[in-house]
């Protein structure tokens, strides 16, 4: 071997290494960068997978007619919130209450029959949603009744106004961590 092949040898093993320390940098800045993004954006998509859970309203039946449509329109305007399922008929049939699921999240109305405010809270308890109490027109103050009820579960909220009702909804939605079964 002569010094010439030998330095030609030395280069090139020169130059493998520096393409491969180049090769190694881009990796391992790569995957830090992709780890520190991950942990950044990881509330956000938490923030769009719960965005996209379902929102069932359950509307009472009341003495005064007065049902939550217009607090329904409201939210199915909103364009974050995609999946808007009304339970809005009058007197709804309890077998609807069999509807919920553990992905939703629930809006309850409250009526003049804690039956069926009972039978949907307790569904809802049982499959550990959240629940807003929605109380509107003259059903604005909860009666004992229900407040012994609510306290016998931890995630639930009394909303008052249309407002309040909205706020508690993408509060709820981005905040609650659902644990998928």
């Amino acid at each position: 071997m002569n010094g010439q092949t030998i330095y030609q040898n030395l280069s090139n093993l020169d130059l493998l290494i520096g393409i491969l320390t180049i090769f190694s940098s881009i990796a391992v800045g790569s995957f830090t960068t992709y780890k520190f993004l991950d942990i950044i954006f990881k509330r956000e998509r938490i923030l769009f997978k719960n965005l996209e859970r379902k929102i069932k309203i359950f509307d009472p039946p009341n003495k005064c007619n007065r049902d939550m449509s217009a607090e329904f329109a409201e939210i199915q305007k909103n364009p974050l919130f995609k999946k808007v399922e009304p339970i809005l008929i009058p007197n709804t049939n309890i077998m609807q209450i069999s509807n919920i699921n553990h992905g939703s999240l629930i809006i309850l109305g409250v009526g003049n029959d804690f039956n069926y405010f009972e039978a949907v809270f307790n569904e809802a308890k049982r499959q550990r949603s959240p629940i807003i109490i929605y109380t509107y027109g003259d059903s604005q103050v909860l009666q004992k009744n229900h407040w012994d009820l609510l306290n016998t579960y931890r995630w639930y909220s009394v909303s008052t106004s249309p407002l309040r009702l909205i706020s508690d909804i993408f509060a709820i939605l981005s905040t609650f961590i659902y644990e998928d079964r």
